[in-house]
């Protein structure tokens, strides 16, 4: 019941949206407006006012950093392998969605009630930590990994590239500034500001479920098997795949029980709702991404109390 009373909401949630698409509440253009509106001002809010809040994290956590790190490159690399030389080949719009999305978890929104749930304020604590220490990463990584995967080879005019799509990519940018912003000992953001980006912030999660919700085709149960097919190979992977490989890590660079359980727990949540987004709005296969997200978050419900009976949480 863990995992299917997390992730039941997030999917009302999305057929919600897609009622309201089908019955033309929401036409195409406004979907469209509402991811944008997601990708250029809900999310970097939320990424900007997370990063400060727990910035100076950062510094007190080596070991979890470079697990994390040596993690994600792994499951990206495995990632890229598997779908660009057997279930996606001659797809490089695909490949990349499948790249970064086996990465990116729905860590707050998801992540955060499933530990809280299962080890209370501790698991809130660590939860916290290992975003502080990870965040940059995360999204450098996977968001780099899947512009380098979209042009299907690495060289100096990929990397050139992909550092000036870096450059100008708000969920970069803002993870960036929240991270220089608590560095530099600036201790908290006029209050008037901190509420303003707090309730927009709160926001995301709903916006971009109905927004997903809205792009998939849920008319009958045989549209949602064959969503789950085309996407089995990407969603065991997320779910297994990445989890098991941030096992592995820190167990080569220990961290205390508490915050490893809670890290590899976060690993196991299903593609962040933003993924979809991100494909959109950098030219890559938003259609798969919407698939992905829903189909991971479905299968959530299966690989969360999986994971959790691994740790030793439940």
């Amino acid at each position: 019941m863990l995992g299917l009373n997390l992730v039941l909401p997030l999917i009302l949630i999305i057929i919600t949206g897609n009622l309201l698409r089908r019955y033309g509440f929401y036409e195409a253009r406004e979907i469209k407006t509402l991811t944008k509106t997601l990708y250029w001002v809900i999310l970097p809010m939320l990424l900007f006012r997370t990063t400060f809040t727990s910035g100076r994290e950062v510094l007190t956590q080596p070991n979890l950093f470079i697990a994390s790190i040596l993690a994600y490159i792994a499951t990206l690399g495995f990632a890229w392998l598997a779908s660009s030389r057997i279930y996606h080949k001659g797809k490089p719009n695909t490949i990349a969605v499948s790249v970064m999305s086996s990465m990116r978890g729905n860590n707050i929104y998801l992540g955060f009630p499933v530990v809280q749930l299962a080890m209370g304020e501790t698991g809130l604590h660590y939860a916290s930590l290992y975003i502080a220490v990870t965040i940059i990463g995360y999204h450098i990584l996977s968001i780099s990994a899947a512009e380098i995967a979209q042009y299907g080879k690495l060289s100096m005019d990929t990397v050139k590239k992909t550092f000036k799509k870096l450059a100008v990519n708000p969920m970069v940018i803002s993870c960036v500034l929240g991270l220089l912003f608590a560095l530099i000992g600036i201790d908290r953001l006029p209050l008037a500001i901190d509420e303003a980006m707090k309730l927009m912030s709160q926001a995301a999660t709903a916006v971009a479920l109905i927004g997903l919700g809205g792009t998939l085709d849920l008319s009958c149960f045989a549209n949602v098997a064959d969503m789950l097919r085309r996407t089995w190979e990407d969603c065991f992977i997320k779910l297994m795949i990445h989890p098991l490989l941030m096992l592995l890590f820190l167990n080569l660079f220990p961290v205390q029980h508490e915050l490893m359980q809670v890290t590899v727990m976060l690993s196991a949540m299903p593609s962040a709702v933003n993924c979809f987004i991100l494909a959109r709005e950098m030219g890559m296969d938003g259609d798969y991404g919407a698939d992905l997200v829903a189909s991971t978050t479905v299968l959530g419900a299966i690989a969360i109390p999986v994971w959790a009976h691994v740790l030793g949480l439940v």
